[in-house]
């Protein structure tokens, strides 16, 4: 971070590190990021599956949907019997 008396970084220096808040990054380098996953909610079982977007304004949109059971590992039309 650049002080009142010293030069802003350059090279190396100003390189924003892996573990940086994508918004923050998302508005530094002016494109929009996707953070996306499958998890649980606490004390639940279900799953659920959230794609997160980060935007280079500086706004967030989110989306979490519950997973139907078995839709990861069977083709949509077939019966588990």
């Amino acid at each position: 971070m650049a002080g009142r008396h010293r030069r802003p970084p350059k090279g190396e220096q100003a390189a924003l590190p892996a573990d940086v808040d994508l918004r923050l990054r998302a508005i530094t380098q002016g494109c929009t990021l996707t953070e996306e996953g499958v998890t649980t909610l606490p004390g639940g079982a279900h799953p659920y599956a959230y794609r997160t977007l980060y935007r280079p304004d500086g706004t967030v949109d989110r989306l979490l949907e519950r997973l139907v059971p078995g839709s990861l590992l069977q083709p949509p039309g077939l019966r588990a019997d």
